[in-house]
């Protein structure tokens, strides 16, 4: 019987590029996937820990980092521990993510307080809708969004919002993938395979 893992989405907020923050993020153990993203924060990191020591430990790391000029290269981190899965992408990988570049990829985070029957049945029955995490923290929901336009993205903001329960949407598009279920890729852009991890307990 496997032990229980302590699964965290994990938001990252930059000060500048910081390529040697980047390389510790696609190779260290504990991390995932990573999503290079455009607006608050920097990046999302899917990482999995045994126990809290390792995650407080890892955030430590990360906020180490600094820029060439010694300015901190991490400005602020976010956790978020995940409680439950709703919907997952079961065959998917970085290949998949290569291949729709050309369309709107996004993570968009719900704050609803009440009524999450509503809000679930409304993203659970939607194809744009490719992930939908419980989380603990800032939000209640983690939802990955991949579109072929924009006018996706503003119909499902209108049905969200006719709920009335929803007090807070922030989303964040997706820049660049580049790390994802453990798999990388390398600087001519072929496909690396680090590691598997025999737990396959990925959300995202």
């Amino acid at each position: 019987m496997l032990k229980r893992v302590l699964h965290g989405l994990i938001f990252i907020q930059t000060w500048g590029e910081c390529d040697e923050l980047l390389q510790f993020l696609k190779g260290n153990e504990f991390v995932f996937s990573v999503f290079h993203i455009m607006g608050r924060h920097s990046y999302l990191v899917d990482a999995l820990f045994d126990q809290k020591d390792e995650l407080e430990q890892w955030i430590a790391r990360v906020r180490a980092f600094k820029l060439d000029s010694g300015v901190p290269a991490v400005l602020a981190t976010q956790s978020n521990k995940v409680i439950a899965v709703y919907k997952r992408k079961e065959d998917f990988s970085l290949k998949n993510y290569r291949e729709i570049r050309d369309r709107n990829h996004m993570f968009m985070m719900i704050n609803n307080p009440t009524n999450d029957a509503a809000l679930l049945a409304l993203l659970e029955e939607l194809p744009t809708v490719h992930s939908i995490l419980h989380v603990q923290g800032v939000h209640s929901f983690m939802v990955e969004l991949i579109m072929e336009d924009y006018e996706n993205f503003r119909e499902l903001l209108t049905k969200i919002k006719a709920l009335g329960t929803v007090q807070h949407i922030e989303t964040q598009e997706v820049i660049n993938v580049h790390k994802y279920r453990n798999t990388i890729l390398d600087e001519k852009g072929e496909l690396v395979v680090p590691k598997q991890d025999i737990r396959e307990l990925f959300a995202l």
